[in-house]
């Protein structure tokens, strides 16, 4: 598919045109929920409420369990009494992983208490009680900027990149200097997969542990969720460090990977004939338009491209992973 943007045109292909049509979905819904949001809160008059319940909801989805604050309230607005159980002027429902910060929302509304509210005057059965806008359209719109941008750099990128066949080791030129990582190359490859492969088995091995450390603390299986005193040198502490460690061995490992993966991507990058393409790693539309195509479709080169470039993703977003777990739990 071809579509002229501009001065320069984009060559689409199904799978770029998916991604561009949920990120056009992500952009304008998160867009149009961000100036829902603002003009609410910017136009809200405050109104007194009458809390008749506030207790949290457990949510039992496939990503794991939230948490809901579930407040209902009445009010009276130009003489109209209503009734509403929306806690942030956002459309959706926000909800938390730990069930503490749900907690913490819920227990400033006590039943049979009078608190503020605030109400937009064109939207006067829509009251909330806490007057800010919430992380989600501002969330939306990062992801459909991201995917937005792989589209278009996948779009921008030359057709068939990554294909280009390579000449005979003996007619490339060699380096001008061998390095350390090119002396102790299957030394080092050989010890990022080990590595990988080890740190795998122990981190599932920990979180096997770690559940059955939970099964067996004191409490009610079952009944309401409670907070867990952990030991860090206990049955659900040393797990959790377990995992964490070997978690950090695994991005350790992709990262020796991709060192190793680079050098042999520049040992390949010789053997190309002149004129060499742009090289990848420095033009991210060809690199996109790269980890995105299957093997069958790539020389040797393209390969390698591919897999040094998707082994440094894994290990970005595995390290983002865990930074935003540290975060959320400290």
């Amino acid at each position: 598919m071809k579509v002229p943007v501009g001065i320069t045109t984009l060559h689409l292909s199904q799978r770029s045109a998916l991604l561009l049509l949920l990120a056009t979905g992500l952009l304008g819904f998160g867009g149009y929920d961000y100036v829902q949001q603002s003009q609410a809160v910017g136009n809200a008059v405050a109104v007194q409420a009458t809390i008749t319940d506030a207790r949290v909801d457990r949510m039992d989805g496939g990503r794991g369990i939230d948490y809901e604050p579930e407040i209902h309230y009445t009010y009276q607005y130009q003489g109209e009494t209503y009734t509403s159980e929306q806690v942030f002027p956002s459309t959706g429902v926000r909800t938390y992983s730990d069930r503490s910060r749900a907690e913490s929302v819920v227990d400033s509304y006590e039943p049979g208490t009078t608190t503020r509210a605030y109400v937009s005057p064109a939207d006067p059965d829509g009251a909330f009680l806490i007057r800010e806008r919430t992380p989600f359209p501002l969330r939306a719109i990062a992801a459909g900027g991201v995917l937005a941008a792989i589209g278009v750099l996948s779009g921008l990128g030359a057709k068939n990149p990554g294909q280009q066949e390579l000449r005979p080791a003996s007619e490339s030129q060699p380096a001008p200097r061998e390095s350390w990582v090119v002396r102790h190359g299957k030394a080092l490859h050989r010890l990022s997969k080990q590595l990988l492969g080890a740190c795998f088995v122990g981190f599932w091995l920990s979180m096997v542990t770690l559940v059955f450390g939970l099964l067996n603390t004191p409490g009610e299986f079952g009944g309401p969720p409670q907070e867990v005193q952990v030991d860090l040198l206990g049955p659900v502490g040393l797990p959790m460090i377990a995992g964490v460690c070997f978690w950090i061995g695994m991005i350790l490992s992709l990262c020796l990977y991709a060192v190793w993966s680079f050098t042999e991507y520049q040992q390949l990058r010789r053997r190309l004939p002149n004129p060499k393409p742009p090289r990848p790693f420095r033009h991210p539309s060809r690199l996109v338009t790269i980890l995105g195509t299957e093997d069958g479709g790539l020389s040797e080169y393209g390969q390698r491209i591919r897999l040094t470039g998707w082994a440094v993703l894994v290990a970005v977003g595995m390290a983002a992973t865990l930074a935003y777990i540290l975060f959320t739990a400290s």
